[in-house]
């Protein structure tokens, strides 16, 4: 789908972007969302909902911006991430500030910052969205940026006392098991090729394997993904079991980045989280 025009930000000060990309991430309202993600219908709901507990996380360096995804898991606003969107190559040095925004019509949201985008495609004219937005700290577990040396980040979004964000459930308690042939999805938001493009998608991933990262033993999925869909949630039966970590493309002369189809990701569960932030 072509983007034909532009899209504007309303708010005291229009901020310009510019950006550097490389990874994903999803959330829900004040209770936990849950379903099966076995069924279409189940995955309309989940694409439907308002507000999603699906967010972008930006990391600011001195000239550039990181972008990617998450998901919240808490009420108390707790987002998991990819750790790695903290870093900033062009600056050599990890960032300290972060924000994090929801993609929707900003109902039944904590207040925070608003743009409002407005956008024409190619099938639809006027098209309307808006970014609610939140300061982050990116908390240090054991002094450490990456939970349990893992490509995983939990932040905390800023709001006022008492505020409630959507979540989105953890698919198990203790740490799940998985095999060779499973079926999750993918939900993350459709950037950074248009600053005013709203789309969000949820697309299955098969579990094929494991890669040896820097950052510990990984899964490895095979399926449809986006640059910058990294962090994004991945989801079984609706509830979130895992996130990703990084994408598997090519470099090719005159043509760019060329998709793999291979995702690597982490599994997470409740008491992980739980146990951190005791």
């Amino acid at each position: 789908m072509k983007l034909l025009f532009e899209y504007t930000a309303f708010k005291k000060n229009i901020v310009k972007h510019s950006l550097s990309i490389s990874f994903c991430f999803f959330a829900y309202a004040s209770t936990a969302i849950a379903g099966n993600d076995k069924t279409l219908s189940s995955l309309e709901r989940l694409a439907k909902i308002e507000p999603k507990p699906f967010v972008v996380v930006e990391a600011s360096g001195e000239k550039v911006k990181n972008r990617g995804q998450g998901v919240v898991v808490s009420n108390e606003g707790h987002v998991l991430s990819a750790a790695h969107i903290a870093w900033i190559g062009e600056d050599g040095n990890y960032s300290e500030n972060f924000r994090i925004s929801f993609r929707g019509n900003g109902e039944n949201l904590p207040s925070g910052a608003v743009h409002l985008h407005s956008a024409t495609f190619s099938d639809s004219e006027n098209a309307l969205f808006k970014e609610n937005y939140y300061q982050a700290k990116l908390l240090r577990l054991n002094n450490a940026r990456f939970l349990e040396g893992q490509d995983l980040a939990l932040f905390k979004m800023k709001s006022d006392n008492g505020s409630v964000f959507p979540r989105l459930e953890f698919y198990s308690i203790e740490k799940p098991e998985i095999k060779i042939g499973d079926i999750f999805h993918l939900c993350h938001y459709n950037f950074p090729h248009k600053p005013g493009d709203p789309f969000f998608l949820i697309n299955p991933v098969e579990v094929v394997g494991v890669a040896q990262t820097s950052s510990g033993l990984q899964y490895l999925g095979k399926g449809y993904y986006r640059i910058g869909s990294s962090g994004g949630a991945i989801i079984k039966d609706g509830k979130l079991i895992g996130i990703q970590s990084s994408a598997y493309t090519v470099n090719a002369k005159d043509v760019g980045e060329i998709p793999l189809g291979l995702i690597s990701f982490n599994l997470v569960w409740e008491n992980q989280i739980n146990n951190l932030l005791k």
